[in-house]
């Protein structure tokens, strides 16, 4: 079962998903204009909950796939937790051409 993200007031107005691990603050990926369905992922930015780290995840350095997820770890304390396509998805979607303020730099994952 993969579990899905639901949304929460943080930071301010701005509203986030909060993935149980991480708070994803931005997705950059490619999508398909009419479904949405994301063709590429390029990065998920998040920030670990455990440890208040913040990082930039791609695929082999902090983010795996899974049928139907993405699987992100963070680089600090190694906490990991999936995240379906589905709510990465409707994420970029909703945010399509908006800005998230970070509160620090976000850590490139080597």
């Amino acid at each position: 079962m993969v579990p899905t993200s639901y949304w929460r007031k943080s930071w301010g107005t701005f509203v986030r998903p909060n993935t149980g691990s991480f708070d994803i603050r931005d997705v950059s990926c490619l999508q398909e204009p009419t479904s949405l369905r994301i063709v590429h992922l390029y990065r998920i930015d998040a920030c670990c909950q455990r440890c208040d780290r913040a990082f930039s995840a791609r695929d082999g350095h902090g983010m795996s796939t899974v049928t139907g997820a993405r699987v992100l770890t963070c680089p600090g304390c190694s906490a990991s937790q999936a995240v379906s396509n589905r709510e990465l998805a409707r994420f970029s979607a909703s945010h399509a051409g908006t800005a998230m303020a970070a509160p620090g730099p976000i850590a490139e994952v080597a």
